[in-house]
Order: C-alpha cells, then sequence, then structure tokens
C-alpha cells in the first residue's frame, strides 16, 4: 500500500511538482542528524567511512518516502537529470538513484573499524556508531565487546567513555554484564602496561570512574540488582586495583582521597555478587573467570599495601580473608590449565601467571 502510495505520488510528475512534492516530505521526515568524520590518518579508512556514510546513513537519515524514492529504479532518470535535495538536521543532502542490493553491509562498518590505529582514527567511532543506530543496523553485545577489545589494544579507551556519553545515539550502553566486564579489564590492562604506575594508573582510574558514573544515569542504570554491571566485584574491585596503585605510586602510599577505603569497603559489601563460588570444568569459563578475578584479587592486595588499610579493622579483616580465598581459587584453577593452554597461555592463564610471578 505505501509502496503504490509513493507511485501514486511521484508517478507522470514533472521536476518542478517533483520538487513540490518533495517539499511537503520533507516536512514529514524523522528527526536526525547525519554523522560527519574527521580525515583519517590510516590508508582506506576516509573511503570506508564515505561509503558507509554516503550509501547507508544518508538512505537512513531521510524519511521512508524519501528512501524509497532513492531505491526505486522508476525515479532513477528524474533524480539523474534534476537533482533534489533533502533536509536532515541541518544538512541538505541530495537524493541520488541507489541500488538497495549494493548498500553497505554491517562487515564494512567492522572492517572500517580494524582499520582505525591512531588517537585520531579512533575519533570516528562514535559518528560510525551513531550512524549504524540510525540505520537499524544493531549492534550486537558479542560485537560491542570486540569494539571494546579493539579500543584497549589501540589505547583508545577514552573513545570509548565518549561513546557512552553519547549512549541514545551510539547505543553504548554499559547495561551488559559482560561488556562491562570487558571494559573494566581492558582498564586493568592499560594499568598492566604501565606497571600499575604513573600516567597509565591515573588515566586507566579516571576513566574507570567516568564509568561507574555513567553506570548510574538513566541511559545505563540496571534496576535489577541481580543484572546490575556496577555492583559486580570485578568493576568494584578493578576500580580498587586502580586506586591504590594510584596511591602507591603517585601519593606517597596514602589514601589522600580516600577511595582505596571507599572501594574496600563497597567490594566487600558486594562480595557475595561475585562468581567465586562457581565451579567449571570447561577451561574457557575457568579462563574467563581468570580474567574476572585476577584484578580483584590484585586490587586487595595492592589496597593492604596503603597506609592505614590494614591496619584499619573495618575493611583489613575481611579483605585478607578473601585474599587468602581467592588466592587458592585461582592457584587451584591454574592447575586445571591442558597441556596446550600450558604450552601456550590463554589470556586468563597469563594473567594469573603475572600475579603469581609479581
Amino acid at each position: 500500500m505505501a509502496q503504490n502510495a509513493v507511485g501514486r505520488l511521484f508517478r507522470g510528475q514533472n521536476v518542478a511538482s517533483l520538487r513540490q512534492s518533495m517539499g511537503s516530505l520533507t516536512q514529514q521526515r524523522r528527526a536526525s542528524t547525519l554523522p560527519h568524520f574527521r580525515p583519517a590518518d590510516t590508508p582506506g579508512l576516509d573511503e570506508a567511512l564515505t561509503r558507509l556514510r554516503e550509501e547507508l546513513f544518508v538512505p537512513f537519515g531521510v524519511n521512508v518516502r524519501q528512501r524509497r524514492l532513492m531505491f526505486r529504479q522508476r525515479y532513477a532518470d528524474k533524480l539523474d537529470t534534476e537533482p533534489v535535495t533533502a533536509s536532515v538536521g541541518d544538512e541538505e543532502v541530495l537524493l541520488r538513484p541507489m541500488d538497495a542490493l549494493s548498500r553497505p553491509k554491517k562487515i564494512e562498518a567492522w572492517n572500517a573499524i580494524s582499520l582505525m590505529q591512531t588517537g585520531n582514527d579512533w575519533q570516528n567511532l562514535a559518528p560510525l556508531l551513531s550512524g549504524m543506530e540510525m540505520s537499524n543496523r544493531k549492534v550486537k553485545a558479542g560485537r560491542k565487546e570486540w569494539i571494546v577489545r579493539k579500543a584497549g589494544a589501540a589505547d583508545a579507551l577514552g573513545v570509548l567513555v565518549g561513546c557512552a556519553q553519547q549512549a541514545k545515539t551510539t547505543g553504548m550502553r554499559l547495561n551488559d554484564v559482560e561488556l562491562v566486564k570487558r571494559v573494566f579489564f581492558e582498564l586493568h590492562l592499560k594499568a598492566q602496561r604501565a606497571e600499575f604506575k604513573g600516567e597509565g594508573v591515573v588515566k586507566a582510574l579516571g576513566f574507570g570512574r567516568q564509568f561507574a558514573q555513567l553506570m548510574e544515569t538513566p541511559d545505563h542504570v540496571v534496576h535489577d540488582l541481580q543484572k546490575d554491571p556496577k555492583r559486580r566485584p570485578f568493576v568494584v574491585g578493578t576500580l580498587l586495583e586502580l586506586a591504590a596503585a594510584r596511591a602507591l605510586s603517585e601519593a606517597g602510599g596514602k589514601d589522600v582521597e580516600g577511595d582505596v577505603k571507599l572501594y574496600s569497603q563497597r567490594l566487600l559489601g558486594c562480595w557475595k555478587m561475585g562468581t567465586f563460588n562457581r565451579e567449571e570444568k570447561d577451561w574457557r569459563a575457568i579462563d574467563h573467570m581468570l580474567q574476572e578475578n585476577v584484578p580483584v584479587l590484585n586490587g586487595m592486595r595492592l589496597a593492604l599495601q596503603v597506609k592505614g588499610i590494614a591496619n584499619d579493622r573495618s575493611v583489613s579483616s575481611g579483605l585478607k580473608t578473601h585474599v587468602n580465598e581467592l588466592s587458592a581459587l585461582i592457584a587451584n584453577q591454574m592447575k586445571l590449565a591442558p597441556e596446550k593452554v600450558q604450552a601456550k597461555p590463554s589470556l586468563g592463564l597469563q594473567q594469573a601467571q603475572a600475579l603469581v610471578q609479581g
């Protein structure tokens, strides 16, 4: 029915009447703003982003009738000979004939992200994700975790903060346990690469605090306490790890801001939400547990080195008890690694080995 309506609307019209009809359609367009990309440093990235913008985001930025006009062969000649523009936000875009079958697929967006190398390249992540949302190309949770890993490896975690701040347009919401787990593990890795010292740990803590604050806002909040990521030990434990490391390396071992004690209290309060008692036989599941629990154990150990914490009975007793429990759990899990994993350690095993050796 809608297709027939569009056909009746444009069939037999001359260019002048076509423009007039387009003007009325523009008033019906949905509110949207097309993403804009900054010039990239990496060869091939500009071209990839331009194709996504012009051939996917623009058609989905205009309203449905305008989009049908672009993809119907019967209107191609008119658009070729007498260009028509439409308003998207504060931008005028040219409506040009397109083949729906040649539109960019999701894989092209992921390939574009794979090309991102420099900080300047990664500044294009938020507009890219916004364009995918505008185009109704939903990014699945597993793909978001992949993006987080890519950003972490490129030292672009600050860009993820920006994406989360724009969650309404980017879809990067911190309301999924596995996604948040990956975000905080990447913060741990960032600090680890800096040997838990200096600017690296300071920046990681700053990002962690921002992520934690965002999880309190309406775009990210989870009302089911059992599914709330920010109440899980891996979030609080990583924040404790980063805060304690900063205190030891930057503040003479003193808990100047009181956040080491605060995160210690919160960790003890949410301990029952952890996965410490879960028995697993599959190594992949065990490895994920190691990735989750190693930062927590390291955080408690570092916290007990901060002045005033070990002697504060309100937190020290619980921390010491859980250090012993978690140390034993991780040691036992390391023994379960298959021979091929021992020969080529998986990520979780690498983390556990680094903790033991440290």
